[in-house]
């Protein structure tokens, strides 16, 4: 099934200058990038894109996380691809949420960390969970005229 999915490259790759090595890893993919963009995360954008978390003890973190309070303020880069099982493709590429969960030939595993000065999970990315987060995401992030088709 042919489906569309965002990645947020987030602040903590962008801090370590790993957004090269990352896009270039997803050329291997054989997936199709729709839209690519960098962007200085809102409160509000952070806050609606993690909304499902909001009564979670981490919420605020994580909206601190995505804006670039916790890495210097650095942006994130957006990116729509779409393809045949893109969504799992992504996520099974990526690897688990918890870094040190995520095997080791994984973005997540290769890049990502617990980080115990800022008290958290560098990750380096998100990556949509469902075709229904996919559509959800996108819309929140991109302009339907911002994506090729």
């Amino acid at each position: 099934m042919i489906e569309q999915t965002l990645v947020l490259i987030k602040p903590d790759a962008m801090v370590k200058k790993l957004a090269g090595h990352i896009l270039t890893d997803f050329y291997n993919l054989d997936l199709k990038m729709l839209g690519l963009k960098l962007v200085n995360v809102s409160k509000e954008l952070a806050e609606e894109h993690y909304k499902e978390h909001k009564d979670k003890p981490f919420f605020e973190k994580l909206v601190k996380h995505i804006k670039g309070e916790l890495h210097n303020n650095e942006n994130v880069i957006a990116i729509v691809y779409t393809g045949e099982n893109a969504i799992s493709k992504v996520r099974n590429f990526v690897g688990a949420t918890h870094p040190e969960k995520a095997h080791p030939s994984t973005i997540r595993g290769k890049y990502g960390r617990w980080h115990s000065e800022t008290d958290c999970f560098e990750n380096v990315l998100h990556a949509s969970d469902s075709i229904e987060s996919a559509k959800k995401e996108i819309s929140l992030w991109f302009k339907p005229e911002e994506l090729i088709q």
